[in-house]
């Protein structure tokens, strides 16, 4: 039998741009599966599950959400950042809200990390959490 091996930011981004960018619920999806693998994971493997820079999605957006939840999950976990996640094009020009509800925006701007306010990205304490 062969060991389950998790989902890495990587193949997250993968998964990201083969369904495109109609839909945020389909972003979420992703974002929860690869969330749900990082929070069962050693400390190794999840080092591991950042290792690679993943692939540009398509939506700029995306690509710099994906370093900004890398980043905001080493500094967590006190694990080092890597360096792909600090490139200038994981940073956005515009701010982006990632949510359907302009009432949500307002809490956004106050639990969003540090990581995600930096490249322009807010969300709330939810964004980690699997529903």
């Amino acid at each position: 039998m062969a060991k389950y091996k998790p989902f890495t930011l990587a193949e997250t981004a993968r998964r990201i741009q083969e369904i495109g960018h109609g839909d945020l619920r389909d972003f979420w999806v992703c974002i929860g599966d690869f969330l749900d693998d990082w929070y069962a994971a050693d400390r190794e493997t999840r080092k591991e599950m950042l290792r690679q820079e993943p692939r540009k999605t398509g939506d700029r957006r995306f690509d710099a959400y994906l370093a900004a939840l890398a980043e905001h999950l080493v500094v967590t976990n006190g694990l080092p950042v890597p360096g792909w996640a600090g490139k200038p094009e994981r940073f956005l020009d515009q701010f982006w809200f990632p949510t359907e509800f302009k009432s949500l925006h307002a809490m956004a701007l106050v639990q969003s990390p540090a990581a995600f306010r930096r490249r322009g990205i807010f969300v709330d304490k939810t964004a980690f959490m699997r529903f």
